[in-house]
């Protein structure tokens, strides 16, 4: 179940009164380490700096925040002519985080500051202190090849059976039933080159922001033939479907249709990485929850767990693209 965490400000602004609000010391000196975010909220209650803390972390995972600020103008005070004004910000992380603990919780003033640390040590070192797998018999073909799964073998002495899925737009494995919250760069270190015989796959391995590219493909066997791209931030997009594979190599988009395929990158990053899946199927498959490619990122295009799926049953190959400005 998804957790959410509602969080409410009261600001009450006025032009006669000032107040300097009291911070414990703690408060102002907890960083941030390489083993730990640190999350710190104050409000009225303890369970709205709670929850605020824990946003605070929400924030620095990158995690999907939605936020709404509704505004209520109260009558002016005839003493000193100002306007009170009320806000009540509600903010919602639909984020299951967990490896959360307390550090410090103080009350002065009748107001509440909470220190909640999480635990942002490596993916697998938490998996590897947390679960205890049983299920030996895992042998996914692209996940084993993983950095992520290597070293849980190595530590297991066997592949620990994974599943991997997104809720709002965050990605999660689970193993053991035990969910742990996929990060972006933890994401990002899932996309391995892959050949298979039957498929090879060109691509530019990196392209300029704004410029334009192709990829060609040859499948040699008999099969139906699809395209998907991952993006660096977890979207999954569907390039074509269902193809009937032939012995002539394939280019995408058709070059006598389309100058190319363009390289598009964040405005707040330097860098990103896709991942390009080519899949040959031996029958026709159902791609009704892939979205198809378009101008914009669709809210259900998180679906890269549904497509590792497919790659169980299907031969694969894989590329990544860096993109650079």
């Amino acid at each position: 179940m998804i957790r959410r965490y509602y969080f409410g400000f009261l600001l009450l602004i006025t032009g006669c009164i000032s107040h300097n609000q009291l911070f414990p010391k703690w408060y102002e000196e907890m960083a941030d380490n390489r083993n730990e975010l640190i999350g710190q909220g104050s409000a009225e209650s303890l369970k709205q700096a709670t929850q605020i803390a824990i946003n605070a972390i929400s924030q620095k995972l990158g995690c999907h925040i939605d936020s709404r600020i509704n505004i209520e103008r109260n009558s002016s005070s005839t003493q000193c002519n100002s306007e009170t004004v009320k806000s009540i910000i509600k903010i919602t992380s639909k984020t299951n985080l967990n490896d959360l603990k307390v550090l410090k919780q103080e009350r002065i003033d009748n107001r509440w500051f909470v220190a909640i640390s999480y635990d942002n040590r490596p993916l697998y070192l938490k998996i590897i202190d947390f679960t205890h797998p049983k299920n030996r018999n895992f042998n996914h073909p692209y996940l084993i090849k993983t950095k992520l799964f290597r070293l849980l073998k190595e530590h297991f002495g066997f592949y620990p059976k994974a599943n991997i899925y997104a809720q709002n737009g965050q990605y999660y494995i689970s193993i053991d039933n035990q969910p742990f919250l996929i990060s972006r760069q933890e994401f990002v270190e899932l996309f391995i080159n892959n050949s298979s015989q039957n498929i090879t796959m060109e691509l530019k391995e990196r392209v300029k922001n704004n410029k334009k590219f192709f990829i060609t493909i040859n499948f040699q066997e008999a099969g139906f033939a699809s395209l998907f791209v991952i993006s660096h931030t977890g979207s999954v997009v569907t390039l074509f479907k269902n193809i009937k594979s032939t012995d002539t190599a394939l280019t995408y988009p058709n070059k006598e249709k389309y100058n190319g395929l363009i390289a598009k990158i964040e405005d707040n990053t330097m860098q990103s990485k896709d991942l390009y899946v080519a899949l040959l199927c031996k029958q026709k498959e159902d791609f009704g929850l892939f979205n198809q490619v378009s101008s914009k990122l669709e809210k259900e295009s998180f679906r890269f767990g549904q497509l590792i799926d497919l790659m169980d049953r299907c031969a694969f190959s894989t590329r990544i693209m860096t993109i650079y400005r």
